[in-house]
């Protein structure tokens, strides 16, 4: 079994999520993030790979018009759980409530320039080689030119993580219009461990995407 077949359903219906992955606020380096990027001023964004949703809450409350995608749908029922809890309908930003879809990274339900931010918490690093060239090649096309890619994982190689590494980021990203900022080492914090990660801004520039099928 590789890590692209993994039941994820199974694993959020046994609450095995809490033992690994899952959160009690939205991520610290997020929030930094935000802080720093200014207000969404009602853009749109994606979480990819949004589980429980509170980092896509964390997106809503910046400002932005977010949607949340996960290929689990016992997930994506805690999200909107946690939205109907915890978000306004509106925020002053020009944000909204969130909307969440079942998807799968590696063939997103978008039109192509759909999002002017993609982030992702942990989800690029649970894919293998083939499927980190589908993922790069979705997330050129449905972020808009200039677009923000936000990546966070792991940066050891122990199963089930692949790494984020500069390699990766030149085999996979920079043929496909990407251009990285520095790769930086942080500890990717949940509420049950900690991870060594490592966390890189992705701009899209105005350069043609790979022709690569």
């Amino acid at each position: 079994m590789t890590t692209t077949t993994l039941d994820w359903n199974r694993t959020y219906r046994a609450g095995d999520h809490h033992k690994y992955w899952e959160l009690s606020q939205p991520s610290a380096e997020l929030v930094g993030f935000l802080a720093a990027l200014g207000p969404g001023a009602g853009r749109p964004a994606l979480d990819i790979g949004c589980g429980t949703g509170w980092d896509t809450l964390a997106l809503a409350g910046a400002g932005y018009r977010v949607t949340g995608v996960d290929i689990s749908e016992e997930a994506l029922h805690l999200a909107r759980a946690r939205v109907a809890e915890n978000a306004p309908e509106e925020s002053g930003d020009g944000g909204s409530r969130p909307a969440f879809e079942q998807a799968d990274v590696r063939r997103l339900p978008f039109a192509d320039a759909s999002f002017d931010l993609l982030i992702d918490r942990g989800c690029l690093h649970h894919l293998g080689e083939e499927d980190r060239e589908r993922y790069a090649r979705e997330a050129a096309r449905v972020l808009r030119p200039r677009g923000i890619l936000y990546l966070r994982g792991s940066r050891v190689d122990t199963f089930p993580f692949k790494p984020l590494t500069a390699e990766l980021l030149r085999r996979h990203f920079a043929p496909n219009g990407f251009e990285a900022g520095p790769l930086l080492p942080f500890q990717l914090q949940t509420d049950a461990m900690s991870l060594p990660a490592h966390a890189c801004v992705l701009t899209r520039t105005e350069a043609e995407r790979s022709a690569t099928p």
